[in-house]
């Protein structure tokens, strides 16, 4: 069974963007010193993993790098000459001594292109096999991760093959005749195996690239617990693109399976959210989570609601964009069982009478569904006298108060219910009323 998660989940965790004025989460990673790593970078992060065993793995993975300090000396520059060289479409060079000494003559005369990015390409083939031999040699091989292995195994086969070994010590001036023949060899013999080779450094490249950015941001490595029912605990949690957050500690025990959390606008609720989606979304990557410590079951997929809007092309409404995304929601926990479902306020494009009973209804549905957990933002803070009954319901707020008729937020999360109502103290404070009163006045 895979990892369920959609377009409106991505956009709403801010995984991936074109607009180059903002910061992405993927960005966030992404240190990789080869084109081929940031794709596979990207390819993983759009894909979450929900075997344990597989993420356990990936841990480990990064881990190494983390614990060993693992880093490749190889740049972008390099990897372009080689997989431009292995993309060349013609034929390799001559390997007879005289045809390789009239091909580079030839080149020394007319200069030619192609023979200048076989030269290069072979020449940084040579220095990368020699890096890589000397680097795993350093490796104490004992009880390293299995992915480890794996990428390891992939690289040997080429470093350790006798043709190649012989000609390590990137130093080495290489003659025409070598040239002709490490050319034949690269990319009439070797070629499928070293662009496998390179997929398997590519990947190195994402797994080293990640740990730098745990290293770096100060992130933990999520620990997995082997539950059925949903359980999260978590301490210092807080959201990465945020300047100086608040962090946040959240635990749930294994009766709970809904969170109603309650604030007044602008205390936090949307941040925390994001913060919690985030950080489900990254441990089932198995990426180092920013947070202190953090521990989660493994669950088959995660659905978010917290900037959706109307759908003009399909003729939708808010109120009714809402309505098909808790049915979309129903239909994935059907499907996957196991789902981490965020929706921030529910039904607020329709009226205060009917958002009341929309969210009531589907709250006590969701409270019932005891494998998935469900985190569920709302003003409506009313509702809260009607589910006291459940013993399943976590309540959460976000606290305010007003000093000189301003409100002040500590953006902490606190166990309880909050009736505050801050709404219309923000409008005054804009003073728009004066605004529309001097336009009236002029007219």
């Amino acid at each position: 069974m895979s990892f369920e998660v959609d377009s409106q989940t991505i956009s709403d965790l801010e995984l991936f963007g074109k607009d180059k004025s903002r910061t992405y989460i993927f960005e966030l990673y992404n240190s990789c010193k080869t084109a081929g790593g940031r794709k596979v970078l990207h390819k993983l992060m759009r894909s979450p993993l929900n075997d344990l065993n597989q993420l356990k793995e990936r841990v480990n993975a990064i881990r190494f790098c983390y614990d060993t300090n693992f880093e490749l000396k190889i740049n972008h520059s390099q990897f372009e000459y080689i997989e431009h060289y292995l993309r060349l479409n013609i034929a390799p060079l001559k390997n007879n001594f005289l045809d390789a000494l009239l091909q580079n003559l030839s080149y020394k005369i007319k200069p030619s292109n192609h023979y200048y990015i076989i030269m290069l390409g072979v020449q940084n083939l040579l220095y990368l096999f020699t890096h890589l031999q000397k680097k795993i040699f350093e490796v104490e091989t004992e009880t390293l991760p299995l992915q480890i292995v794996s990428i390891f195994n992939q690289i040997e086969t080429l470093t350790k093959n006798p043709k190649i070994k012989k000609y390590s010590g990137y130093k080495i001036k290489i003659t025409p005749l070598q040239l002709g023949r490490l050319d034949n060899m690269f990319r009439k013999n070797l070629k499928d195996e070293i662009q496998e080779m390179l997929q398997s450094l590519y990947l190195l490249d994402v797994l080293i690239s990640v740990a730098n950015t745990a290293k770096n941001k100060n992130f933990t490595f999520p620990e997995y617990l082997e539950e059925e029912k949903p359980l999260l605990s978590i301490s210092g949690l807080y959201h990465p693109l945020v300047e100086n957050a608040v962090p946040y500690d959240f635990d749930t025990e294994e009766k709970n399976n809904l969170c109603f959390l309650t604030g007044p606008n602008m205390a936090g609720k949307s941040t925390f959210l994001k913060s919690l989606g985030l950080s489900v979304y990254l441990s089932h990557l198995g990426f180092p989570v920013p947070a202190k410590t953090y521990k989660t079951t493994v669950f088959n997929g995660i659905i978010t609601t917290i900037n959706l809007s109307d759908n003009i092309g399909k003729g939708y409404s808010h109120f009714y964009s809402e309505v098909k995304r808790v049915k979309e929601t129903a239909q994935v926990i059907k499907d996957k069982k196991k789902v981490f479902v965020i929706f921030d306020e529910l039904f607020r494009g329709t009226n205060v009478k009917d958002a009341f009973d929309a969210s009531l209804l589907i709250i006590l549905s969701f409270a019932k569904i005891q494998k998935s957990f469900f985190c569920i933002s709302t003003h409506i803070s009313e509702i809260a006298n009607e589910i006291e009954h459940l013993d399943t319901v976590l309540y959460r707020y976000f606290n305010s108060k007003l000093e000189n008729e301003t409100p002040v937020y500590d953006y902490k999360i606190t166990t309880g219910v909050c009736f505050d109502r801050l709404g219309l103290q923000i409008v005054k404070n804009e003073k728009i009323i004066e605004i529309l009163k001097s336009v009236t006045e002029t007219e």
